[in-house]
């Protein structure tokens, strides 16, 4: 027995989906459908049951009564023959998260379209999808998906847990392919472009080669796919168990006759690198109370510091590894991750394992407090990886890695999973030593990481400067809109905070002169410490003047550079971290 579900771009133009689900031998005493709250990978209630608008039921050719229990759950009269669903879904949300439907393109993941029956979670599933009527259509369309295909517009599910973990896209959309290791691997490109498609299947090709030889030429799928949506603007990212969904802008693919690598296209490799990995690192190996997800309300883990964290670290250092960046271009690219961190003043309220439990409510909810309250477990994790990394090389002489503990859990969790001491205990094991202390400090602490050791040791220096192009050291983010310039966050006991200027505040003037933009910034980066200067702002359309005194600046911008080799104090088994073979 199967559940069977057709999907229908309906009204293009209405935004709306139309679903059929049909079920046989439905509980005799009334059968109850939900539709879950929340998407794997995405830790945040985002209620995808708002967006069904309208639902009906049919029972041998009869109307079947159907009510709602709550948000997301509903429940037909009893019935004891086959029943019918049918409802339509609004589905206009251009992200890699939930369903969007327009003349150009049909998009959705399952977890916003397809009702479960409850009590059938484990039975096969069918999915038939209709073609939109090509007349309404831009381009002619065709259908990617890493669901299982029947026929050309029949698909498969072995559970319903499959049938959400494989997004489906549909519109006219630019199809190339490539092997690893004699896995099919595709790339559909939906949107405007003009890539060189040549040297993007190539780059892809070595980073998924690299990442299949890192888990040992273990495979956790039988073929992959990039779903790509190509925008003006845009970016964003959601892995599967054989494909993701991707989001980039124009600028971040690779140019016919592009020459060297660049930032914006470093930018989208990286991405493609974080989300391949997760096929391993998360939706193969996972925490262990991950293997029966609760779709209908937050599931809580200590562990995002673990599969976001590490997988942050191994997307850029895999470029690295696979030639497609040199040392120094990596270096700017992990300078970048370490002044993110560094101008959030929450890596010292907040710990590591508290951001990833807290996901729910603060990481995916930030507000103009957040700098100042949380510290993200993407960017943060990838530091402690990196530290974690380097403790392990110094502990064993060289010998082991960060890299070995993934391989480890890959071999002997994949059926139980992580709990939350698991990492802690394959270090522990491979090292011979005791990191209490260590994790003590850096992960259930807020102790501040030793990342100039950590670079020193393998040949690198790490400083900290102030920055010359944003007001994060004086303890401001701004925005320009119209004439002013918008305070949207004011740092923690910085000399903003201290001198009581307050996110909303217009700026009009400093010392008198009205600035914004780059002015504003230069005028008031060019001030030291023990300058008091005047700051003219707009709160409530009234004017205020606030006297600010520059108190002591701890430079947050972070500049890694190459310490030279003649430097004999740096062995070459050390540099091995940035010159891997």
């Amino acid at each position: 027995m199967a559940i069977k579900y057709t999907i229908t771009p309906k009204n293009l133009h209405a935004h709306l989906f139309e679903v059929e689900l049909k079920l046989q031998n439905p509980n005799p005493l009334g059968q109850v459908f939900s539709l879950p709250s929340w998407i794997p990978g995405s830790y945040l209630i985002r209620d995808f049951a708002k967006n069904i608008v309208s639902i009906q039921a049919h029972c041998c050719e009869q109307v079947l009564e159907i009510k709602s229990i709550d948000k997301n759950h509903w429940i037909t009269s009893p019935c004891t023959g086959e029943i019918t669903l049918s409802y339509k879904v609004y589905a206009f949300d251009l992200s890699v998260r939930s369903a969007y439907l327009t003349n150009e393109r049909a998009f959705f993941n399952g977890t916003s379209v397809f009702l479960l029956p409850l009590g059938f979670e484990n039975e096969k599933c069918e999915l038939s999808i209709k073609p939109a009527e090509s007349s309404q259509t831009q381009g002619n369309w065709s259908i990617a998906t890493g669901l299982k295909k029947i026929s050309t517009l029949n698909f498969e599910a072995n559970d319903y847990q499959d049938l959400i973990d494989h997004p489906v896209e549909m519109s006219d959309f630019t199809l190339f392919d490539f092997e690893v290791n004699n896995v099919k691997h595709q790339m559909a490109l939906t949107g405007m472009q003009n890539a060189d498609i040549s040297r993007l299947k190539q780059d892809l090709k070595t980073i998924c080669q690299h990442h299949v030889a890192f888990f040992n030429n273990d495979m956790p799928f039988d073929d992959y796919l990039f779903l790509t949506l190509v925008r003006t603007q845009g970016y964003g990212g959601l892995e599967h168990k054989n494909s993701c969904c991707l989001i980039c802008s124009r600028k971040e693919l690779p140019e016919i006759n592009m020459g060297d690598i660049n930032n914006e296209y470093t930018r989208f490799l990286a991405l493609c690198s974080h989300e391949y990995f997760h096929s391993w690192w998360v939706k193969t190996i996972k925490p262990a109370n991950f293997h029966q997800l609760d779709l209908s309300r937050e599931n809580y883990t200590e562990q995002l510091w673990i599969f976001e964290g590490f997988t942050s670290y191994y997307d850029e250092l895999s470029l690295l590894r696979s030639k497609l960046l040199k040392p120094e271009q990596y270096l700017a690219l992990f300078a970048q991750t370490v002044t993110r961190v560094q101008k959030s003043t929450g890596r010292f309220t907040q710990s590591l394992a508290q951001s990833s439990y807290a996901t729910w409510t603060k990481f995916y909810q930030q507000d103009e407090n957040a700098p100042n309250a949380i510290v993200s477990y993407y960017t943060k994790g990838a530091l402690l990886a990196f530290v974690l990394d380097i403790e392990i090389r110094k502990l064993t002489d060289n010998q082991k890695s960060l890299d070995n503990v993934l391989q480890y859990a890959w071999e002997n969790y994949q059926e139980s999973g992580l709990e939350n001491n698991t990492i802690q205990i394959i270090v522990n094991q491979i090292t011979n030593s005791d990191l209490s202390q260590f994790f003590n400090d850096y992960l259930y602490g807020v102790k501040e990481l030793p990342l100039q050791a950590s670079f020193a040791y393998v040949g690198v220096k790490c400083e900290f400067v102030k920055h010359a192009k944003d007001l994060s050291d004086f303890g401001l983010s701004i925005k320009t809109q119209g004439e002013f310039s918008h305070i949207t966050q004011v740092f923690s006991n910085s000399s903003a905070q201290h001198a009581g200027l307050y996110v909303g505040d217009k700026i009009v003037s400093v010392n008198y002169q009205q600035l914004k933009d780059k002015e504003l910034i230069a005028q008031i980066n060019k001030h030291i410490e023990g300058d008091v200067i005047k700051v003219g702002i707009l709160r409530d359309e009234l004017l205020l003047e606030i006297s600010v005194a520059i108190g002591k600046i701890t430079p947050s911008f972070c500049q890694l550079s190459l310490i030279p080799k003649t430097n004999e104090k740096i062995t070459n088994q050390q540099r091995q971290w940035l010159y891997q073979e």
